[in-house]
């Protein structure tokens, strides 16, 4: 499969992180993701509420689903989901949509390091991907451990939110890496805007239209220790789920 280039994100649509002073140590232990009963026990009302607010949110955002039949091709096993990061909702409705089940959730390490904000994120799940270079090795066995127990694991390819944004840009690999290691399947996911109209005229960007389109797995190749990682075909996982989300947006707003 021929490969796409793909465009980096623009520096002035990164959000910026500039309170991003609660630093972690990634020399010590951390625990980057928590399976014990206690911990669901404590975190359990702060997550049925914000299920609820999802829900209230759905309503505002006409949010819909398509594709439901693809995540029963993987039964009750855990699988690595990928999308676009093209709203500050897209994290909630995630949640909602895999709602009961556990959706643990990648997030930059400069945004969990954010007073508050870094306990918030712990309660809905999500953990950091480290900036250092062993990141990616320390957050390997705390996703196996989530995945055998049949949870999913939610990936930005792209790393960076850009709000309202229907552009897909180039992916980084962590998340195929991921799916090659752990020999756990890839759902991709993207989601899809579009603007409101009241007799006939555009109502302002952020009152939108979301749909969520589910795609169908895509499998890795077999493992092999001894050869590494295989590169190539990785590459044409991460460029056959890019090119399905530019074509699921591009179907979809036909007309629009």
């Amino acid at each position: 499969m021929e490969t796409k280039l793909r465009p980096e994100i623009p520096e002035e649509k990164i959000i910026q992180v500039q309170n991003n002073t609660k630093k972690i140590d990634f020399s010590k232990p951390f625990k980057f993701i928590y399976l014990d009963f206690w911990f669901d026990l404590l975190t359990f009302p702060f997550f049925i509420l914000c299920i609820f607010a999802a829900g209230c949110c759905s309503i505002f955002f006409s949010f819909r689903v398509e594709g439901r039949k693809n995540r029963k091709i993987l039964g009750k096993r855990g699988c690595i989901t990928i999308s676009n990061h093209c709203h500050y909702f897209d994290t909630v409705f995630a949640n909602y949509e895999f709602f009961p089940k556990r959706l643990y959730i990648t997030v930059a390490q400069r945004n969990y390091e954010v007073p508050y904000v870094r306990r918030m994120l712990r309660f809905v799940r999500a953990f950091p991907i480290p900036s250092t270079p062993m990141g990616f090795k320390m957050i390997t066995k705390p996703i196996r451990e989530a995945l055998e127990r049949g949870h999913f694991v939610h990936f930005f390819p792209e790393g960076e939110l850009v709000h309202l944004s229907q552009t897909i840009h180039r992916f980084r690999f962590g998340a195929f890496y991921q799916s090659y290691l752990q020999q756990s399947p890839i759902l991709p996911m993207v989601y899809v805007f579009e603007r409101r109209r009241f007799f006939g005229k555009e109502m302002r960007p952020n009152w939108i239209k979301m749909t969520l389109v589910i795609g169908e797995p895509i499998f890795p190749p077999q493992l092999n220790e001894e050869n590494g990682f295989p590169k190539e075909d990785l590459a044409e996982m991460s460029e056959k789920a890019a090119s399905w989300m530019e074509e699921t947006i591009a179907d979809h707003r036909k007309g629009i």
